[in-house]
């Protein structure tokens, strides 16, 4: 049985083809921060994250290169907000990625399509981000819709309907089917398992914030200056997946090479939406405590560890 496409659907596909009226001019110095002369990051309360991830630096810096060699700006569409009548205030949903390459490009305004929460986006999170995802347009140079992105779809609706007090909170039939239509690459079978597994799962995941090379280098200029670690080796931030592997031989490297310093800090970031998750319920935080344990006991070697934020 062929499914209604929603309201938002369509807006999505009005946008992605140039025919959507509802246009403003945005400030995009109003949706970042400056934490140095040209270095631009995300302030994170002016988006609504669809992914599981803020942003792939990666991906920023490839399509600022092509742009700046080339001169070339097809590769950006235009960006699209969301208005929110309750506190007056827009949110990017659309071009999180082009706003950043924009605004690194030192292009300051932006046009920007707007579509109303309520009145377009039936007042919900999930359907924000249902129609977040929907404006990928596969012709564009844009992060395609993964498997994880459908998934918290799915989580953020039932997420909402506890809210809201529901009896059943689990989506109809109805749902299922239109979100499966619209997602193909997502098995019935599958979005039946998330919504199986969402007591276990817990609902859906915050977006990993992703680090630029200056924020890493702030933050490690930041806990040098701690009073708390005078006479330590902090060594620079990097990611969780080294703390067992290269994290250690660098430590005990630079112990070899320099016995007389024993007092050392670590400094880790998640690098994925499943490390991030850890982070938050504590269960890597205790590993590397109990590892790190053994090494003071049977080295002599003292480590701290520090965690940057993971949104």
């Amino acid at each position: 049985m062929k499914t209604k496409n929603a309201k938002f659907v369509t807006i999505a596909k009005q946008i992605k083809s140039g025919t959507y009226k509802r246009k403003i001019v945005i400030n995009l110095r109003d949706y970042f921060y400056e934490i140095a002369p040209g270095e631009w990051i995300p302030d994170p309360d002016t988006r609504i994250q669809v992914r599981d991830t803020d942003r792939s630096l990666a991906f920023v810096n490839e399509i600022c290169n092509i742009i700046t060699t080339t001169g070339d700006n097809s590769l950006l569409d235009n960006i699209v907000v969301v208005y929110f009548k309750k506190t007056d205030e827009y949110k990017i949903i659309g071009g999180n990625h082009t706003s950043e390459i924009k605004i690194r490009l030192g292009k300051f305004e932006s046009d920007a399509y707007v579509v109303d929460f309520e009145d377009d986006l039936e007042g919900r999170e999930s359907v924000a981000i249902d129609f977040g995802n929907e404006l990928n347009n596969p012709e564009k140079r844009v992060q395609s819709v993964t498997e994880s992105d459908v998934r918290n779809i799915v989580l953020t609706h039932i997420a909402e309907n506890v809210e809201m007090g529901l009896e059943d909170p689990r989506p109809t039939e109805e749902w299922k089917k239109s979100l499966h239509a619209r997602y193909p690459f997502v098995s019935m079978k599958t979005i039946g398992q998330w919504i199986s597994n969402h007591d276990q799962v817990g609902g859906r995941r915050s977006a990993k914030k992703s680090w630029s090379d200056v924020e890493k280098e702030k933050h490690h200029e930041s806990i040098k200056n701690r009073f708390d670690y005078q006479g330590y080796h902090v060594i620079a931030p990097r990611g969780l997946t080294s703390w067992d592997q290269t994290a250690i031989s660098t430590i005990v490297n630079h112990h070899i090479q320099n016995p007389n310093q024993k007092d050392y800090v670590l400094i880790f970031y998640a690098e994925s939406a499943a490390q991030a998750a850890e982070l938050v319920s504590g269960n890597i935080r205790a590993k590397i405590e109990e590892r790190y344990t053994l090494m003071r006991l049977h080295l002599g070697i003292n480590i701290k560890v520090e965690y940057m934020r993971t949104k």
